[in-house]
């Protein structure tokens, strides 16, 4: 394909507009497809819902082996309300930066993967095994097409995954999950005059997140590559009117986890707070919603597969590299669920800081190194 090709590429993805909601990532699995089936690599179209599409490639080696999955996620988040200097689907490049909503996180890491694949079918490469090509849809909501593709199957026969996600081709071997719960209280209307004769649901839900933020700990072990558990109250609705006694109040609450923890005991351990509110207020009726739930991801720094990308990694950039872990979730969250373990790994050309915000970009330099790093591991996993 050559590097200039895959600049291309990388522009037609970042013009077509994924943004999550809706998606539309179908679109994009238009483009994509072509260029695998032109290749001789099979594909197959997933549909996840109406212009929702993911893409499975496989590229298939000369003798059977291990199975090796590139994957990363068609949908991006929205453009925001601050002004760009650039058109967020335009695709311009200035300074050998390719601005656009996905540069970084994660249509650079994609195109890459799509480029060192179609390198080595070109180079016609000795590989024993088979290399898949994963596009998901829906991870910036949950990692909705991971979960479809694993509840379907299309994990079981994976040996190693490595995730194209943003980390300026540094190595991150872990990640953190992402437990998010909504509670809700529920009291009686009545008018503001006379509150005597309503129920508060705002105040309920007051005096449960009073005791959340005084009382509330997390129990776990310390991670040597993931920072301490958090939690932050991030969304809350109560009340109709300045005059109306609100009769339900919701809070949705973020947790990001640690592999020593177990989701459920967290949320037993919440249920046991609110309990212990309703020991002042009888009258309290509040219930727990689990809307996400993300395991934690690792892989041992000993794996033979990171130690692999470290050296690959290492080759390609002429620097020492450390193996780290981030606060974010990717689907990996999904695949580790697989009823059998296996090392899950995430490696992308994209800039982490600018993921998300206005006039994101990708360098040319990084995304061309993570074309040669793909194609290394894949020769040294499938050798």
């Amino acid at each position: 394909m050559g590097d200039e090709k895959a600049v291309d590429l990388l522009k037609e993805l970042l013009k077509i507009n994924t943004t999550n909601p809706p998606g539309n990532e179908a679109e994009a699995v238009a483009l994509i497809q072509p260029i695998f089936e032109k290749a001789g690599i099979d594909t197959e179209i997933v549909t996840y819902g109406e212009k929702r599409e993911q893409l499975i490639a496989t590229f298939k080696g000369s003798e059977p082996g291990k199975v090796l999955a590139f994957t990363g996620h068609l949908d991006v988040v929205p453009v925001g309300e601050i002004p760009w200097d650039y058109d967020p689907f335009g695709a311009e490049e200035a300074d050998g930066k390719i601005y656009g909503r996905g540069a970084s996180d994660m249509k650079s890491g994609l195109a890459a993967m799509i480029a060192a694949i179609i390198e080595l079918k070109e180079e016609k490469a000795p590989l024993k095994g088979t290399l898949k090509f994963i596009a998901t849809v829906g991870e910036e909501t949950s990692s909705i097409g991971a979960e479809q593709l694993v509840n379907g199957g299309y994990a079981d026969d994976l040996d190693a995954v490595l995730i194209g996600e943003p980390t300026g081709n540094e190595l991150s071997i872990a990640e953190k999950g992402a437990l998010w719960v909504r509670l809700t209280t529920i009291g009686k209307t009545g008018h503001g005059s006379t509150p005597s004769h309503g129920i508060n649901a705002n105040e309920h839900m007051i005096a449960i997140l009073s005791k959340f933020q005084s009382e509330f700990e997390f129990d776990y072990e310390a991670d040597d590559l993931l920072s301490a558990p958090t939690s932050s109250i991030d969304v809350m609705h109560g009340g109709a009117g300045t005059n109306v006694i609100p009769d339900k109040c919701t809070v949705e609450i973020d947790m990001r986890t640690l592999p020593s923890q177990n989701h459920k005991d967290i949320i037993a351990a919440i249920h046991k707070l609110i309990d212990s509110v309703r020991e002042d207020i009888p009258e309290l009726n509040a219930s727990i919603e689990i809307i996400n739930d993300m395991h934690p991801v690792k892989t041992p720094k000993d794996d033979s597969f990171v130690q692999s990308l470290v050296k690959v990694i290492e080759d390609v950039r002429g620097k020492n590299i450390e193996p780290y872990g981030f606060s974010g979730y990717t689907d990996g969250a999904f695949f580790s669920q697989v009823n059998k373990t296996f090392p899950i790994a995430v490696v992308g050309p994209g800039y982490p800081p600018v993921a998300h915000q206005p006039n994101e970009y990708v360098e040319r330099a990084p995304f061309f190194e993570s074309i040669k790093i793909y194609k290394k591991i894949a020769l040294d996993f499938l050798s």
